[in-house]
């Protein structure tokens, strides 16, 4: 089986020969199994924290694989203008994270759910303004998953991608020391030519490149 590394012309080269199938087999032997998430629900996260969910979609453009992320709208009252991930808070008519995801993720971007196989979740992570968030990454069928996807102004101000050889590059991750109120805070940074991708969206992505730099 052909493996990516963090040399960009070997990354590049081999990115082009993994199909959809390749990269779901890859993924099931690094992600978290959805059943250990069809429990988190509105009743699974202590008391303040709340459950929510992102989708990391893997999709294919211009024959290389890349992850989908969006710019969050400037008038949000949580993370507004951030680097983040399709998402949002469980909902009672959710049927858990997976559910979430899905449902968030057409609502701000038009992505269909039909289009998306669930390959698993990475490790949940607590957002600052109160939610255990649950990572589900997706794979979105066709040659370009880009195709029909559209930013809900309400919600999202710009759709972009990674490519996932920028993902697997272990330079450009760095951690960033910090202090908050006399407590160790650091956090992630994703360095890029055009977007700030810091904190959550970061520790997520780092959580991604630490477990598909294995099995892809």
């Amino acid at each position: 089986m052909s493996r990516l590394s963090d040399n960009p012309a070997t990354t590049t080269s081999t990115a082009l020969q993994i199909t959809h199938l390749d990269l779901q087999q890859r993924l099931d032997a690094c992600l978290n199994p959805l059943a250990d998430m069809a429990a988190m629900g509105l009743d699974a996260a202590p008391v303040p924290d709340r459950p929510a969910a992102i989708l990391v979609p893997l999709l294919r453009s211009a024959g290389h694989w890349h992850v989908l992320m969006t710019k969050r709208a400037e008038h949000l009252a949580h993370h507004a203008g951030q680097i983040s991930f399709p998402g949002g808070k469980v909902e009672p008519d959710d049927d858990g994270p997976v559910s979430a995801a899905l449902r968030e993720a057409f609502e701000e971007v038009r992505l269909m759910p039909q289009s998306v196989s669930i390959a698993g979740g990475l490790d949940a992570v607590r957002s600052p303004a109160g939610f255990i968030v649950q990572p589900i990454v997706g794979i979105v069928g066709g040659d370009d998953g880009l195709d029909g996807l559209v930013a809900d102004p309400a919600e999202v101000d710009l759709i972009f991608t990674l490519t996932l050889s920028h993902v697997i590059n272990p330079r450009n991750f760095r951690l960033v020391p910090r202090e908050t109120d006399g407590r160790r805070n650091d956090y992630w940074v994703v360095d890029h030519d055009d977007h700030l991708i810091w904190g959550l969206s970061a520790r997520v992505l780092n959580d991604l490149h630490r477990r598909i730099g294995m099995a892809v």
